[in-house]
């Protein structure tokens, strides 16, 4: 191990506005998505399985 007692690559000191800005994009396109499939395999549930 290298001393880092964080499992991010890059600490946030490291960081610049436009890489943070970048990975909160990231982060919320992969959330919408898991919500999406979520609501979706609810409808088709109902829809098929009623």
């Amino acid at each position: 191990m290298n001393g880092r007692s964080s499992m991010a690559p890059n600490s946030p000191k490291q960081c610049t506005p436009e890489q943070i800005r970048a990975g909160n994009l990231r982060l919320g396109l992969v959330l919408l998505v898991i919500a999406a499939a979520f609501f979706v395999g609810i409808f088709v549930k109902q829809s098929f399985f009623s």
